[in-house]
């Protein structure tokens, strides 16, 4: 009996001591505008989940004509390098670079989003040994990079002022 009330003690001293420090859950990024159009390239991801985030929201435009925001995503990178190798010569690390820009225009063509680069590094130790495996932590961190920009992004025209 004893061990159960400390148990919801503890529990409810660990709520009490998130809520009074002001932390929330990370929710949707509210954007000021009511319709967006997103420029870049057809085949890029990025670009994909971009529209598939707006369009979910119902502030996607589907036409640049009109559209009270213009987003354009370009110059998307990504690279693999060697980070480290083996005394054998052998890759132990590679690092992961994806970049792209994120510019954001009014309807009468005025900057809202100034140019600027948006850069994620993830490095990952690599072994040939496991090779399947490592293809699959490769093409999960891509993702992850995709994802993390995706929300700086939002995060960005979350504060966009027309």
């Amino acid at each position: 009996m004893k061990r159960k009330l400390m148990k919801i003690l503890l529990g409810l001293g660990a709520a009490a001591l998130v809520a009074g420090c002001g932390f929330q859950l990370r929710g949707q990024a509210q954007l000021p505008f009511t319709a967006a159009y997103v420029e870049g390239g057809g085949s890029s991801n990025l670009v994909k989940a971009l529209r598939a985030t707006l369009s979910s929201q119902g502030k996607l435009a589907e036409k640049a004509e009109g559209a009270p925001v213009k987003v354009r995503l370009s110059n998307e990178l990504r690279s693999k390098n060697i980070l480290a190798l083996s005394g054998s010569g052998k890759v132990k690390e590679f690092r992961l670079e994806y970049r792209v820009t994120l510019t954001a225009f009014d309807a009468a063509g005025k900057e809202l989003i100034v140019p600027s680069e948006i850069q994620l590094i993830r490095d990952f130790s690599y072994d040939d040994q496991q090779l399947l495996a490592k293809e699959a932590e490769e093409a999960s961190l891509n993702r992850g990079m995709e994802q993390d920009a995706l929300r700086q992004i939002l995060k960005r025209l979350s504060y966009v002022q027309r």
